[in-house]
């Protein structure tokens, strides 16, 4: 303690005796610490203008859209319509930048109609309440209008086979034919669509299933989408079969998938066993 007191006494004696200009003073102290610290203030936004430039303006820029995606599938939500989430999910079905909504906005769609089948079984099954069913609902329930399309032709049947022969004056009604054309392109659609959202939105066990079918009547997207599938499984021969049809159909990007499994070395020796 005593050393450590001398130093101390011998350390001031010599500042005093090299007098006080050997020091800075608290004002050049404090300007000096302020300009240094404008000055590193100013490389550190400078550096940080620099790294958001370089990461953080797309994050910002994903996040302002998803956020305003987020709003617009609120939107939908508050409105009673249908038809205007199945548009939604036809226009953006396909890209994955709106995979967050997309999942949400289908099962609401799909929950309302639902609600409307449930409406829709209390009415009377009949023609007239068929076509104001269709009028109103075929764009984006046509499954439910199909179901209850085929509840009117059977019950039509029955009552026909019950009834007795009709009279000579009298024309007897034509029965409804088996199938609806104008429904039946209509659940096509919809099963093509739902093909391209269930791929997009990585739900691919409900992908397969649905991209069968439109991918059978020689649609080329759902035929990429069965080739990708098969592919991701690791069934390279039925990816290839799904790429060539793909191809046949004017499908590009399926082209492109075709071209790189095909320049492979086991798929060389496959095709020159063909």
């Amino acid at each position: 303690m005593r050393a450590s007191s001398l130093l101390s006494v011998i350390t001031l004696i010599g500042l005093m005796l090299g007098g006080c200009t050997s020091l800075p003073d608290r004002e050049t102290v404090a300007n000096t610490s302020n300009e240094w610290l404008t000055r590193s203030g100013e490389a550190i936004s400078a550096q940080g203008q620099r790294l958001a430039g370089l990461f953080g303006r797309d994050d910002a820029e994903q996040a302002a859209l998803a956020q305003e995606r987020r709003e617009e599938r609120q939107a939908l939500f508050d409105q009673p319509y249908i038809d205007p989430l199945t548009r939604y999910l036809e226009k953006y079905g396909e890209d994955p930048r709106y995979a967050e909504v997309l999942t949400d906005i289908s099962q609401e769609r799909d929950r309302r109609c639902a609600a409307v089948a449930d409406e829709y079984a209390e009415r009377p099954v009949s023609r007239e309440t068929l076509a104001r069913f269709r009028r109103g609902y075929l764009y984006s329930c046509p499954a439910e209008v199909n179901a209850f399309y085929t509840r009117v032709r059977q019950q039509e049947a029955r009552r026909a086979a019950a009834a007795p022969a009709p009279d000579a004056g009298n024309t007897p009604v034509e029965p409804l034919a088996e199938r609806d054309e104008r429904v039946e392109e209509a659940v096509d659609r919809r099963q093509a669509n739902d093909c391209y959202l269930l791929f997009t939105i990585r739900n691919l066990g409900k992908a397969r299933e649905a991209c069968l079918a439109p991918a059978e009547q020689d649609d080329p997207r759902a035929q990429r989408h069965m080739g990708s599938m098969a592919e991701l499984a690791g069934e390279r021969e039925e990816a290839l079969r799904w790429y060539r049809r793909a191809v046949s159909n004017g499908d590009d990007q399926a082209r492109e998938r075709l071209e790189a499994l095909t320049a492979s070395p086991g798929d060389a020796d496959a095709e020159g066993t063909r």
